[in-house]
């Protein structure tokens, strides 16, 4: 075997373990918050967990695919891989002031966030804290161990304060503390690793050259925050338009699990993206995908079968009415799949990024633009919002399949003309 695929393959194998603290540690958590605050005010959290996301993916910026790319491409140049360091922190900084700009206005729009000030701003501050987490510069250095350690760090802490403290409703605003103390110890812990171990440091750079470095990170964050409205927009308008929390809460549920299951594609795809990026080597990834795609079909069956069993593990009966939600969200776990492995790894590694970005944003704009039909056409059922993401979440596969193969073709077309040209 060579020392590549065994790189690749200890990659894989830290990420999953990461992968399974993904879906135990915060299955536990949630297990817990909803049998201690009820569906009334469970919703509240379910509704708060994607509108961070929003600001997760403004702080990151692109700069996981972006820094992580030139630190592959540049892993032997100590000086290089310290500057990147340094304008991406810079830049996430600078970032923290205008997601709070942000924040502001979405309290005062969402009558939701307006009726719970403190606890969005608290929890706004819990997300902020994972800035000065370098994941990027390990996923560069394909280093998988130092975020599958920093990760089980921040929610095993999270998931032990939540459980010690967190007894009813009242300790609703102890939730996001939690979280806080969680992605604070996690920062402090990858920065000393960072320092001691890996011999990296860091600091501040010029706002010129953090600027830079969101600038090329843009194409980068437009196609990640276009992916994540694909799942959390749904959620957040629901806010908007004045869903009941309770049906908020069953959304949420339903889609833990549907997330926890997409978590065990995050280590396929996070390792297979830096070997690419520097080997070129796209057969690898539709060899993977290939391989793959029977047993992902195969789960999804079980999950439709198991799906009553999963939220009663995970919610209790209170939450049983999330059952059919979660069982009409099956096919997305399917299309998920191919486009996550199509997207980044592929065409993202392969220097496409703009038709990654693009087909992201086709999807997203589809599912606003049906958002919006259902919220005039008042049909904004959770049955019709399972119908809405099936369908924006295949607008998505369909296009990365349709780009790959316009790649594929020509990158073929080149080598048929290269060999053509060598006999003559």
């Amino acid at each position: 075997m060579r020392s590549y695929d065994k790189i690749v393959i200890k990659n894989t194998f830290f990420l999953y373990i990461m992968t399974g603290a993904k879906f135990v540690l915060p299955l536990i958590i949630t297990a817990w918050l909803t049998r201690r605050l009820g569906p009334d005010t469970y919703g509240i959290i379910s509704y708060l967990t994607p509108v961070m996301g929003y600001f997760i993916l403004l702080f990151d910026f692109g700069f996981d695919f972006c820094a992580t790319k030139k630190i592959s491409q540049n892993r032997t140049n100590h000086q290089y891989i310290e500057k990147t360091i340094a304008a991406v922190y810079t830049a996430k900084i600078l970032l923290i002031p205008v997601g709070f700009l942000l924040l502001l206005i979405l309290i005062l729009c969402v009558p939701l966030l307006k009726g719970y000030i403190l606890l969005t701003v608290l929890y706004y501050f819990s997300t902020a804290a994972q800035i000065l987490i370098p994941d990027f510069l390990y996923r560069g250095l394909e280093k998988m161990e130092g975020i599958t350690k920093r990760y089980i760090l921040a929610k095993f802490v999270t998931a032990v304060f939540i459980l010690l403290i967190v007894r009813d409703d009242r300790q609703l605003i102890l939730v996001p503390v939690a979280y806080l103390i969680g992605n604070i110890m996690a920062a402090c812990y990858t920065n000393f690793h960072m320092v001691q171990k890996l011999g990296y440091h860091f600091s501040l750079a010029s706002v010129k050259e953090a600027v830079s470095e969101l600038k090329e990170s843009s194409i980068y964050f437009l196609s990640t925050f276009a992916s994540t409205a694909l799942s959390v927009t749904s959620t957040f308008v629901m806010g908007i338009v004045g869903m009941p929390v309770v049906e908020i809460a069953y959304w949420g549920v339903a889609f833990q699990v549907v997330q926890a299951v997409q978590s065990m594609y995050d280590p396929i795809t996070t390792s297979i993206y830096p070997h690419v990026a520097k080997k070129k080597n796209y057969k690898f990834v539709l060899q993977v995908t290939g391989a793959l795609l029977p047993l992902v079909a195969i789960g999804c069956v079980m999950l439709y079968w198991l799906a009553g069993l999963a939220v009663h593990i995970i919610a209790g009966d209170e939450y049983m009415a999330a059952v059919p939600v979660l069982q009409c969200l099956i096919p997305v776990l399917l299309f998920s799949f191919v486009a996550q492995m199509l997207g980044f790894p592929l065409l993202g590694a392969l220097g496409q990024q703009s038709q990654t970005s693009l087909t992201t944003l086709v999807a997203a704009g589809a599912q606003i633009i049906g958002l919006v039909i259902l919220a005039v056409c008042d049909r904004f059922t959770l049955v019709s919002l399972c119908i809405l993401r099936i369908l924006t979440e295949l607008i998505l596969m369909i296009s990365r399949i349709y780009f790959a193969y316009l790649f594929l073709r020509q990158r073929k077309t080149v080598k048929h003309t290269e060999e053509n040209h060598f006999d003559n």
